[in-house]
C-alpha cells in the first residue's frame, strides 16, 4: 500500500526532468488549478491537472506545469520545453481517515519501502490550518550559469487538505474546466533517451485507477500523461516493446521506467531486475 500512495510522487529526479516552480502559489484566477481537472492558463503559465479516486472517499489530483525541463539524451543533459510535475493535491477529506497515513500526520522523517526519505508537517505556518504538506528527498538537476548541476534536497511533493464544518469533503472527481485552446504539447518525435528500467508484478491499483495487470504491456513513469505510448528498446539485443503509461514511478535515482513483467520479458531477462534501455515517447 505504501508504494501506491507514493505512486504519483513525481518530483523531478536526476536524468529525467527538473523545473523550478513555486508549488501551490497564489493564483489570479478564481479557478483552483490544483483541484480542477483540465487545462488552465493562469498568470501567463499553462497548467494541466488530472484527478482520480485515491480511495472510495478521497480524491487526488496531479498538477503539471508547462516550463523548462532537463532531460538526459545521448549521455548528456539538454533543456527543452515540456510538462513538468508540480505537485499532488488530496482534496478535502476528514482528518480521521489519515491518522495511519504518514502523508496526513506530522512526522519528522520517514522512509518509504523504496528507501526514499520523506517528511510531513501539518497545521503550520507553511501549511495553514487543516492541511499537511509532504516533502521527499530527491536528486534534481538544474541549469545554473550555463552548467548542469545535480543536488540532493527536500522537494515539496503533495498537500493533504482536511474538511471542516465550513469546508465540505470532496468524494467525487470534480467537473473538468472548459476546453482551452492552443495548449502546448510535447513533440511526439522527441529524441531517444536512455535510463534504467525496472519492473514489477504485484497486483495493486495503478495511479490512474486501473487494476495492475502484470501481463499487459504497461509502464510507470513519473510525469508523462496517462495513456502516453512509449517505445522501449534494449540496446544489448535490439528488442523493443511499446508500452502505455498507466502508473507513476519509479522513485530510485537514475530509473525512469517501471515496466510490467510482460514488457520486461519482451525485451530482456527479468532475472536482471534492472536494464539500461533507450526509450522514445510516441504519442
Amino acid at each position: 500500500m505504501l508504494k501506491r500512495f507514493l505512486a504519483a510522487a513525481a518530483t523531478a529526479v536526476a536524468g529525467l526532468a527538473f523545473c523550478v516552480v513555486a508549488p501551490q502559489s497564489a493564483q489570479a484566477a478564481a479557478t483552483d488549478v490544483y483541484s480542477t481537472p483540465g487545462d488552465h492558463l493562469v498568470n501567463g503559465r499553462y497548467w494541466h491537472t488530472e484527478c482520480e479516486k485515491y480511495s472510495t472517499t478521497v480524491v487526488r489530483c496531479t498538477t503539471e506545469i508547462w516550463g523548462d525541463k532537463v532531460v538526459r539524451s545521448g549521455g548528456s543533459y539538454v533543456t527543452s520545453k515540456g510538462w513538468v510535475f508540480n505537485n499532488l493535491t488530496y482534496l478535502p477529506s476528514t482528518r480521521s481517515q489519515w491518522k495511519s497515513n504518514p502523508l496526513g500526520v506530522t512526522t519528522k522523517s520517514w522512509t518509504a519501502s523504496d528507501g526514499r526519505q520523506w517528511r510531513t508537517e501539518c497545521d503550520t505556518a507553511l501549511t495553514g490550518k487543516n492541511g499537511c504538506r509532504s516533502f521527499a528527498k530527491s536528486t534534481v538537476v538544474s541549469r545554473v550559469n550555463g552548467r548542469y548541476v545535480s543536488e540532493t534536497k527536500w522537494q515539496f511533493n503533495n498537500i493533504v487538505r482536511f474538511s471542516t464544518s465550513r469546508i465540505p469533503a470532496v468524494t467525487k472527481v470534480p467537473a473538468a474546466a472548459p476546453p482551452l485552446a492552443s495548449v502546448p504539447s510535447e513533440s511526439s518525435s522527441a529524441a531517444t533517451q536512455s535510463c534504467k528500467a525496472s519492473y514489477y508484478w504485484d497486483p495493486q491499483k495503478t495511479a490512474n485507477g486501473e487494476t495492475f495487470n502484470p501481463n499487459a504491456l504497461t509502464t510507470a513513469h513519473k510525469s508523462l500523461p496517462f495513456n502516453t505510448r512509449v517505445k522501449v528498446t534494449n540496446p544489448n539485443n535490439g528488442k523493443s516493446v511499446v508500452v502505455r503509461v498507466n502508473d507513476r514511478g519509479p522513485y530510485i535515482s537514475g530509473r525512469c521506467l517501471d515496466l510490467s513483467r510482460a514488457a520486461m520479458e519482451t525485451i530482456g531477462d527479468t532475472s536482471a531486475g534492472v536494464l539500461t534501455v533507450n526509450y522514445q515517447v510516441l504519442d
